[in-house]
């Protein structure tokens, strides 16, 4: 199969948020185009390395979700390169108020926790965080919706239930119909990146805090909720191609099919 794009990842010392740099195939001038996904706190220096040494040109910033722990870097990206910060409309409202919006109605909006915590301990200061310009939500229809940055392109794939715009990106092969995701509702993708197992020849899903290695993210927090993340991985991540590479938002690497056979939340 050929290969579309190439999945890079940056772990920040922020919870070990997995930032990933989606680079696309040559073009014809020999250069690059590639999009920053999930731009955590310390990612911002390594980025620009691999930017630097392999020739690349960002053309956006994504999100998978509005959580801060994604995003925090994204202002300092953006502003580099001169990109926007892209994510689900229904998590935009997030972006100018990171820590306010992780408290609950009538809560102090205040940094504490583990978040605040770990934050300061490694030297980011809460109150230091600036929100990335422009701001750009995109909606999905049916549930999701083909973005294209240059000659990069993704499939992003509406799966609530960590937050109301928690989203999943497919990396499409050049060889696959239609970016590789059927009409209707079995999302697949037909791309593999260069940081995911062998196992794994019919593409990759960036599945940000839906999907971890035996595991799913949580549904407490404001904007999360328990009967529209089992919805989620009913129907969207259970019907994912079994073939697909998992990158999740933190941890390593699996695969669909490890899930569908072993994450207690799948079955």
């Amino acid at each position: 199969m050929s290969v579309a794009a190439e999945v890079q990842v940056v772990v920040a010392p922020v919870f070990g948020t997995n930032c990933c740099v989606v680079t696309s195939r040559s073009s014809r001038d020999g250069s690059r185009d590639c999009v920053i996904v999930d731009a955590g706190a310390g990612v911002a220096a390594g980025v620009d390395r691999l930017v630097r040494e392999q020739g690349l040109r960002p053309r956006a910033v994504l999100a998978t979700h509005g959580h801060v722990d994604h995003t925090w870097d994204a202002a300092e990206l953006c502003a580099r390169y001169d990109v926007p910060l892209r994510l689900h409309a229904a998590d935009v409202y997030r972006i100018g108020d990171p820590f306010g919006t992780l408290v609950a109605d009538g809560g102090e909006a205040v940094v504490s926790g583990a978040l605040g915590r770990e934050l300061s301990a490694l030297g980011f200061d809460p109150a230091a965080y600036r929100a990335p310009v422009p701001v750009e939500g995109f909606e999905t229809r049916d549930g999701w919706a083909d973005l294209t940055f240059g000659t990069v392109s993704l499939r992003a794939v509406h799966a609530p239930g960590h937050t109301q715009g928690s989203t999943l990106y497919l990396l499409p092969g050049r060889d696959a119909p239609d970016g590789g995701v059927p009409d209707g509702d079995a999302p697949a993708a037909g791309a593999r990146g260069g940081t995911t197992p062998d196992d794994a020849p019919s593409g990759v899903a960036l599945t940000g805090d839906v999907l971890f290695a035996g595991s799913i993210g949580r549904t407490d927090l404001p904007g999360g909720d328990g009967l529209t993340m089992r919805a989620t991985l009913r129907d969207v991540v259970a019907r994912l191609d079994p073939g697909l590479a998992v990158v999740p938002g933190h941890g390593p690497t699996t695969t669909v099919a490890r899930e569908l056979e072993t994450n207690p939340f799948l079955a």
